[in-house]
């Protein structure tokens, strides 16, 4: 099921490469791409990652589709811990850390079930891979750090031209509380239109202390449980992803007072 769902949304043969990669891959070895060109499908295996892999700090999802599934069998909301995360993978590439695009496997199988879906991202970074898969029945909607200035450092050109595409920059040097305020906002205007679930990409990156920040914004632990509570007074059910977050230290302190907040205002 989940080699299927893959291919329903990312391209064979970054399918392919991937698996082929992985098998050759052997103990704590680490496959970086020593090249990078637009067409190496007539090259030797090892050079292929070049023409996928967007940069080289990533080198070489089931769980996201069975809470798909509970959601649809149980009108119920979920929570999964995943990883790697996703919303860095487009159709055919792989980068910051992303392989796969979790949010849009779970969007594809509520689709398929004719449910009105929404991905919402708040992750630090945007989820540059996360805009290819946006449709009418799945829109995406990110607030992000400045695309520039931060990881994925997009072409100095960038623009997405896709309808179903929301962006939303926060300013740098923020306070947690007034982040939250751009939280609750960015929530509201999504949900203008109709939605009966929502896939939240979900970052704890946005911590004052992570350090993959270039430009910091002050949120603390507790106010990810105010964000918790604005998604749990929702109607609609919501399918929660974890995306980034490397202050190891305090993840787990993040994801209590995250959820304490949801389970405070929704009945799981």
């Amino acid at each position: 099921m989940a080699d299927i769902a893959v291919r329903e949304i990312h391209d064979d043969d970054y399918v392919d490469f991937l698996l082929d990669i992985s098998k050759e891959i052997e103990g704590e070895e680490e496959y970086v791409p020593p090249i990078f060109r637009e067409d190496l499908r007539q090259a030797p295996l090892y050079f292929r990652g070049g023409m996928y892999c967007t940069e080289i700090g990533t080198p070489i999802g089931k769980d996201c589709l069975e809470a798909s599934k509970y959601i649809l069998e149980n009108d119920n909301s979920a929570f999964v811990l995943t990883r790697p995360p996703g919303h860095h993978a487009g159709k055919r590439r792989y980068g910051g850390y992303c392989f796969f695009n979790n949010a849009y496997l779970a969007a594809n199988e509520f689709v398929k079930n004719g449910k009105k879906v929404a991905v919402l991202d708040i992750d630090y970074h945007i989820g540059d891979g996360s805009i290819e898969f946006a449709t009418k029945e799945a829109p995406y909607h990110s607030l992000h750090a400045n695309v520039w200035r931060n990881y994925p450092y997009v072409d100095a050109a960038f623009e997405v031209k896709n309808e179903f595409v929301t962006l939303k920059e926060f300013k740098t040097g923020i306070s947690g509380e007034v982040y939250v305020e751009y939280v609750r906002e960015f929530v509201t205007n999504a949900l203008k239109n109709p939605t009966e679930i929502m896939i939240l990409s979900l970052g704890f990156d946005t911590l004052g202390t992570d350090y993959t920040q270039d430009e910091y914004i002050y949120v603390k632990p507790e106010n990810f449980r105010t964000i918790g509570e604005i998604f749990g007074s929702l109607k609609q059910e919501v399918l929660i992803l974890l995306e980034g977050g490397y202050d190891s230290e305090y993840l787990e302190l993040c994801a209590f007072e995250l959820m304490s907040g949801f389970i405070s205002k929704k009945s799981l």
